[in-house]
């Protein structure tokens, strides 16, 4: 059955549970379905979680954060989102998808109207961000300045600065400032009289009966929002036993190219490992591999698949996780698909459901 399901993306209504098999998730933001015509692909798929649906979280998902937390909507105004629910984030009006960040922590107070203050930092890197037409003037343990371009508009700075005191100067309009430890800006953290954290996006889902410890495809689709740090890498999904022992895990290398890597570790050692492309910031990618008994292969982006060295049976297995491994090395950025296969898809249909 094909059904218009515009009209309720539009309003933020809930989708049908029966309706998800049926969209398309690279349509524009607004209409992820576009008529409900379902991409082809690979039969045989045994999961299928869409979050190009604002508003519904897929059925056996279950998704958590300790805290309130912003996000933007279609119509570019900030909003929060209370504790334990997810965040569907736009840009110019376009979805970009389920927003995962990890925890972060403002150190500026009153935030929503930024007044001259001053913060404790440490020497590692720190991001400042801010809306407005005014200015942020750094001292004391950093210097330089951050000038804002417009009132609906973020401005973003990353420095390193030496351990101590930095004084922020403000002049003219700045609002919804920030301050976070970091080397990239994430969702701005409301604060009043003291300092506010924002706590981490966790979404997972239990392995149960669609999973096969032998053999199996896992796909992909994220689009990131910063740039890997050094030491850092960005997980898009992790299938693991609820600890780091035993996983295969799709993530974004800590190089300044962003690499893109999949991993297979079995009793806390590597099994197979190689990186399979480039992923481009701000850019969605897709991201396949498959797995059987002395084999593992992937590709990223349609590109031709690449041997990742040998498998091996993961029978622990118990849960995916989406975005983050077992609360940690978090995508900060945005999934977009996850689909699942208890079979090893050829190289072709692995190049099909990539493209």
């Amino acid at each position: 059955m094909v059904v218009s399901r515009r009209s309720l993306l539009l309003t933020g209504a809930a989708i049908p549970t029966a309706a998800y098999g049926q969209c398309v998730v690279n349509a524009p933001a607004v209409d992820a379905c576009l008529g409900g015509v379902r991409n082809a692909g690979p039969a045989g798929a045994t999961l299928d979680l869409n979050f190009m649906f604002p508003g519904s979280m897929p059925p056996g998902v279950t998704f958590t954060r300790a805290s309130t937390a912003t996000y933007t909507d279609a119509s570019g105004v900030i909003q929060t989102a209370a504790v334990n629910q997810p965040r569907w984030d736009y840009a110019g009006g376009s979805l970009r998808g389920l927003l995962i960040e990890e925890a972060r922590t403002n150190l500026f107070l009153n935030s929503a109207t930024l007044s001259t203050q001053s913060v404790a930092v440490t020497a590692q890197a720190y991001t400042l961000s801010f809306y407005g037409t005014g200015t942020v003037t750094k001292s004391g343990a950093a210097t330089g300045a951050l000038v804002g371009t417009g009132a609906g508009q973020r401005v973003t700075q990353t420095f390193t600065p030496t351990a101590g005191t930095l004084t922020c100067t403000v002049t003219g309009s700045v609002t919804n400032a920030q301050i976070e430890a970091g080397s990239f800006v994430t969702s701005w953290i409301p604060s009043a009289g003291a300092t506010a954290t924002r706590a981490a996006d966790v979404a997972v889902i239990p392995t149960s009966a669609w999973f096969s410890a032998t053999a199996g495809t896992i796909m992909s689709e994220a689009l990131s929002f910063n740039s890997s740090a050094a030491g850092a890498f960005n997980t898009t999904f992790s299938l693991n036993d609820g600890g780091a022992s035993n996983r295969i895990e799709g993530v974004r290398n800590s190089d300044a190219t962003n690499l893109f890597s999949e991993y297979m570790i079995v009793a806390n050692s590597y099994v197979a490992t190689a990186g399979i492309g480039t992923v481009v910031v701000g850019t969605p990618y897709k991201a396949a591999m498959n797995y059987a008994a002395g084999s593992q292969r992937g590709t990223l982006n349609g590109a031709a698949v690449t041997s990742l060295g040998t498998s091996a049976a993961l029978s622990p297995v118990t849960q995916l996780t989406i975005g983050s491994v077992v609360n940690a090395q978090f995508l900060n950025g945005y999934i977009r698909r996850v689909q699942y296969w208890p079979r090893v898809l050829s190289d072709a249909e692995m190049r099909q459901v990539t493209t």
